[in-house]
């Protein structure tokens, strides 16, 4: 039952299981707090959130669509090389051009719950990547939110003179000229968005919005709203001179009560869960978006084989998909369809995944260290964070051969360093409390308390 005392909060969310995945452990951590929530997503994930407690208010129009969807909606970006180029496209296709039907999904959850409840403020706390609420930090006409409150569930992209250009995998700079270089690398970027960030302007002035050209697209989901929230500890992002006050970390992802889910375990279960003979245990996963399971999961597969201290765990990720009949699965290696970071993580040695920050961020809140295959979406970026933190082996490619499979796993297992990393991570999770710091932020803004 929602506390009445307390604002409304209408949460947003991009379409996309990475993204509707946390948003919805934080909605239903915020619900238990006594908050109401209704969320705005596409209208394939109207259940995920109805499930939980949620209002909902679902995304119409061209920016309705699921992971699914993907391929079919955008096949060019198939076709494109990860790079620069790519990641323009993709930022014009699939977070501008859904601005409108996003703005208008939002608005609508807000006018709802203002003609439903008069007087009672509205907060809106704004996922990362939904680019459809910035128009109305800018004046945009229609309803508008008490607070807007930025939620991170991705790595921060926002420019920096501290850092490399954002997802490049460059490491961090040593010296003068090697920051004068990145500098070179930021405004290159800024070039190669011109495309995507006079789309976005264009969107913006139709709606009434006035354009900030002193700020770059990339850094206005930062900087516009009235707090920016990172949902993981600084120890996990790179460090930044330049961030403004209000760019906070909220420490981690809140901690729900555990579900059981003992009835969906797999027949070999307690081999892994019980462990009797000591075996590393290296949990192997890419992901819920690039199902070709050539890029990682074949070749992890063909790299651990032959070892008999050695179990496999081989998580496909996705309910009901299965690897080709013809796959040859060795004597020490599991396959199952699904199953969650909270089942495995806790008992696997190492993470073998495609540095997608859910799992990166899923398995330091376990202890546990990685080796990372990722180039496309932001994962050369998570790769690079994570490898400069010491947690992760960086293959710096989204499709490793197995002889680099098997040398990053035998890099973390030999050397503590990894694992020790990883656990100071996790004690920086565990030691946060990040409903308190979203709470907090909430009621510093509605207060008028600047950041």
């Amino acid at each position: 039952m929602a506390d009445q005392t307390k604002p409304l909060l209408v949460m947003t969310c991009t379409p996309g299981a990475g993204h509707v995945n946390p948003i919805t452990t934080i909605a239903k951590a915020l619900m238990l707090d006594g908050y109401h929530v209704t969320a705005v997503c596409a209208s394939g994930y109207r259940k995920r959130f109805e499930d939980i407690g949620c209002d909902y208010v679902a995304i119409q129009g061209y920016g309705d669509y699921v992971d699914e969807d993907r391929e079919s909606k955008w096949p060019e970006r198939e076709l494109m090389e990860p790079g620069p180029a790519q990641l323009a496209w993709t930022l014009e296709q699939s977070f501008i051009k859904v601005i409108p039907d996003q703005l208008e999904a939002v608005q609508k959850a807000i006018t709802k719950l203002r003609e439903e409840n008069p007087g009672k403020p509205v907060v809106l706390l704004n996922e990362s990547a939904y680019a459809g609420s910035l128009p109305l930090q800018r004046g945009a006409r229609g309803a508008k939110p008490d607070a807007f409150i930025g939620i991170g569930i991705n790595p921060i992209s926002m420019t920096s003179a501290d850092l490399p250009p954002f997802n490049s995998g460059l490491p961090l700079p040593t010296s003068p000229e090697q920051k004068a270089q990145y500098a070179m690398g930021w405004e290159m970027m800024r070039t190669v968005f011109t495309g995507p960030f006079a789309l976005f302007n264009s969107i913006l002035k139709d709606h009434g919005g006035e354009p900030d050209d002193k700020v770059f697209f990339n850094d206005a989901p930062y900087v516009w709203p009235d707090r920016f929230l990172q949902m993981c500890p600084p120890s996990m992002m790179y460090p930044r001179s330049d961030a403004p006050p209000s760019l906070r970390f909220a420490g981690g992802m809140p901690k729900l009560p555990k579900a059981n889910t003992s009835a969906d375990k797999p027949a070999w279960w307690d081999e892994v869960a019980n462990n009797s003979s000591g075996k590393d245990i290296i949990f192997v996963c890419q992901g819920t978006v690039r199902m070709d399971y050539k890029d990682i999961v074949i070749p992890a597969i063909e790299a651990l084989k032959d070892r008999p201290n050695t179990l496999v765990i081989v998580v496909l990720g996705k309910r009901g998909a299965a690897l080709d009949s013809s796959t040859a699965i060795p004597e020490n290696t599991r396959v199952v369809d699904y199953l969650t970071y909270d089942d495995i993580l806790p008992l696997a040695s190492v993470f073998v995944g495609n540095g997608g920050y859910g799992g990166v961020r899923a398995s330091l809140a376990h202890g546990t260290p990685l080796v990372v295959a990722g180039e496309s979406e932001d994962k050369a970026e998570m790769s690079a964070i994570i490898e400069w933190a010491g947690v992760a082996v960086n293959l710096r490619t989204g499709s490793p051969t197995s002889e680099a499979i098997r040398a990053g796993v035998d890099q973390v297992l030999s050397d503590p360093k990894y694992k020790e990393g990883a656990k100071r991570i996790q004690a920086d999770m565990d030691a946060s409390d990040p409903i308190k710091v979203i709470t907090d932020n909430i009621n510093e803004v509605l207060a008028g308390v600047k950041a």
